[in-house]
């Protein structure tokens, strides 16, 4: 739906034309600049205090004007500040997560050799501050800009899972205990493939229907190992059994079916296809967030328990709010809020229009205009630029 900014609104507004912007002049909204010849998207956040170089470069891109603060307008300048995007999860914690993910992981490499409960004890308080960390943020949206931060695959997707597994959880209002143990099951899903030959797990190309039969072994291998050591609970080891299980009973290794699979293999199943699928692999490029989310949804009911599908998307988010997007009509738009259910079809702010909301999915009008894919925003790039521009007017004088 195309909403108008309220009269209440118009009536606080101090919008000011490009020629009359002056320094010191501090802003009262969020000003998204769009270069067409990078095809960059940078931002200057409410608060900015304007420089010269500032409103230089907003003339460069042929921004009217700007909406500037005024000491009455506390109400106004809140309501206008799009939410900033924050990551769920510290990248000091992802880090510990990854170090105890590469002791239990060896210690299974080791045909455990040296047990050390003490690594998987460590391992699950990771899964405690994940779940705390998730609790405490209960309206993230989770993306894959703040999924993916390590280059290495197989701590990374495990640790990447975990997460989802996580949130997907909390939607659907499991216990805090039990959220530890699914975290937990989701950092040790794959650990199984460490019995894989490397030549397999990193073969640049798709696997022969024999190799395919010795990567379906991993569930088995790493469940059988937790079992026999009697590292982890029942529970778990049936999670990390059954993840690749699909819910009309044509996933392996079991064809379980239906509610006959673990809740925490059905959770596992979806945050691991989507992880997966939207990471690169030696055998090809990764999909978009997008593409996933289709495929997912397409599968739910068959390959997917539909009530995980669904707390999935309640959680998951390709588009999240304060995120920059490029539409199929070329125009640039930052994601003011979502529509339930429906992720790929939020409600929108045009850059060349910021005082209107278009509503992509409950608004016929804009049912034919879509997504293209997103745009990465930078507070740092812009800096960095007018630095560079400065430094090039030094050496001018000079």
């Amino acid at each position: 739906m195309l909403s108008d900014v309220s009269k209440k609104e118009r009536k606080h507004m101090n919008f000011v034309p490009i020629d009359q912007l002056k320094e010191g002049m501090r802003l009262d909204r969020d000003v998204y600049l769009y270069d067409y010849k990078t095809c960059k998207v940078a931002m200057l956040r409410s608060g900015q205090v304007l420089t010269s170089a500032y409103i230089q470069k907003l003339c460069e891109l042929q921004v009217l004007g700007a909406y500037i603060h005024s000491d009455d307008d506390q109400e106004e300048q809140s309501a206008h500040r799009l939410p900033r995007p924050r990551p769920p999860i510290k990248r000091a914690l992802k880090q510990e997560a990854v170090t105890n993910l590469e002791h239990v992981f060896e210690m299974f490499d080791k045909n455990a050799q040296s047990i050390n409960i003490s690594h998987i004890n460590q391992t699950l308080d990771v899964s405690k501050q994940l779940v705390t960390a998730l609790k405490n943020n209960k309206n993230i949206e989770l993306s894959i800009f703040n999924l993916k931060l390590y280059d290495d695959y197989t701590y990374n997707h495990s640790l990447g899972v975990s997460i989802l597994a996580i949130a997907i959880g909390i939607s659907m209002g499991m216990k805090t205990k039990d959220l530890y143990d699914l975290g937990l099951c989701a950092l040790l899903h794959d650990i199984g493939k460490m019995s894989i030959p490397i030549e397999i797990i990193a073969k640049p190309a798709k696997l022969t229907p024999e190799e395919f039969e010795i990567v379906k072994l991993h569930p088995y291998k790493g469940a059988e190992f937790f079992l026999k050591h009697q590292l982890v609970s029942k529970k778990i080891c049936a999670g990390i059994l059954t993840h690749h299980e699909k819910f009309d009973g044509s996933g392996y290794p079991s064809g379980l079916k239906g509610d006959s699979i673990p809740l925490f293999g059905r959770i596992i199943a979806v945050a691991d296809v989507y992880d997966a699928l939207t990471s690169v692999r030696p055998y090809r490029k990764p999909s978009s967030p997008t593409e996933v989310l289709e495929y997912i949804m397409g599968g739910s009911g068959t390959a997917f328990d539909v009530e995980v599908v669904e707390a999935f998307l309640r959680k998951v988010s390709p588009y999240p709010v304060g995120s920059c997007v490029r539409l199929s009509n070329g125009e640039i738009a930052i994601v003011v809020a979502q529509n339930v259910r429906h992720p790929l079809r939020p409600q929108i702010r045009l850059l060349s229009e910021p005082d209107k909301i278009l509503d992509l999915y409950n608004d016929r009008n804009y049912l034919s205009l879509v997504i293209e894919n997103a745009c990465n925003i930078s507070t740092e790039d812009l800096d960095e630029e007018l630095e560079e521009d400065q430094e090039q007017e030094e050496k001018i004088v000079e």
